[in-house]
């Protein structure tokens, strides 16, 4: 860590340490992207970020469950604040599950307006819609008994596609 550059080599690794943050990042923001959208997946039923930490339901109990184990992975990675990572992928939940909601006065994109449970206008982020529809894609076409071979590749397409947003292909379920 300590090691000694001069300037030339000093500017190029600080370009791509400044590359690395920014690629760490990205990544991060997709992997809780993704797992907000599992965890809806998985409580399809009721809106799990919603919940407060002492809701005694067996809803309730399954999500301290889910965010106790997510606590253990992120404590064994010296991570200092599981409760604001947490706090992020329920926001991605909420944002996953109803869109996000337009101030008024701005305008939406083509095709994007939806109307969320308290009928106020949502848009989904370009981000969060690529997740969305190329994650349904993705299950759909593995779901399949055969696909032809160009389906094949464009499935190909799909998981880089995915892979480029920060999505680990392996932890998507069915």
């Amino acid at each position: 860590m300590d090691q000694v550059f001069d300037v030339a080599d000093l500017i190029t690794a600080i370009e791509q340490a400044r590359i690395n943050v920014a690629e760490g990042l990205r990544g991060a923001y997709g992997a809780k992207v993704a797992y907000a959208g599992l965890l809806n997946q998985k409580w399809e039923g009721f809106d799990w970020f919603e919940l407060q930490h002492n809701d005694s339901s067996d809803e309730g109990k399954a999500v301290r469950k889910e965010k106790e184990a997510f606590y253990e992975v992120l404590k064994g990675e010296q991570h200092s604040n599981p409760h604001k990572i947490w706090g992020d992928i329920r926001k991605y939940a909420k944002t996953d599950r109803y869109g996000k909601p337009v101030v008024e006065g701005e305008q939406g994109g083509e095709g994007e307006g939806e109307q969320g449970s308290d009928n106020a206008k949502h848009n989904r982020s370009p981000q969060l819609r690529n997740l969305e529809e190329l994650t349904a894609l993705f299950k759909f076409n593995r779901r399949q008994d055969s696909l032809s071979d160009e389906l094949k590749q464009c499935q190909a397409y799909i998981a880089k596609a995915l892979e480029s947003l920060g999505v680990d292909i392996g932890m998507i379920g069915d």
